[in-house]
């Protein structure tokens, strides 16, 4: 019995017929859907019935910012940009309190090195001036 290419649509024969994610392809047919690159049977990834090829799979379905994609979308997976997955929100961001060795309030630091400004004008580690 013979079945149509998804690519085509054409008859495949028991001859000609390659099978991949499910489907018998004419051997031209099976191509990665993002690059054209003719496929072995072996090296197809399958993302919702289209054919892949390693590359363009793991641009298509892979972790934004990790090789492809930007890094503000890293935290997006599965190709979909835009989304914010991220277990942070605006609310726990509030309620983030300041490390209890930050420095009080009012202290005066360097600007160049981050010493602690003794009194003067002057940073008595570097010499900068305050």
């Amino acid at each position: 019995m013979s079945s149509k290419c998804p690519t085509c649509l054409k008859t495949v024969y028991h001859a000609e017929r390659v099978q991949a994610i499910g489907f018998d392809f004419h051997r031209r047919c099976l191509k990665c859907a993002t690059c054209s690159k003719t496929l072995a049977p072996g090296n197809v990834s399958d993302r919702g019935g289209t054919p892949y090829c390693s590359q363009c799979y793991a641009g298509a379905a892979g972790i934004k910012g990790y090789g492809f994609g930007s890094t503000l979308d890293s935290h997006v997976s599965g190709g979909q940009s835009g989304t914010n997955n991220s277990p942070r929100t605006a609310a726990t961001a509030s309620n983030i309190q300041p490390s209890s060795n930050a420095p009080p309030a009012g202290a005066n630091f360097c600007a160049n090195c981050g010493t602690k400004a003794a009194g003067g004008n002057f940073c008595a580690n570097c010499g900068n001036r305050l």
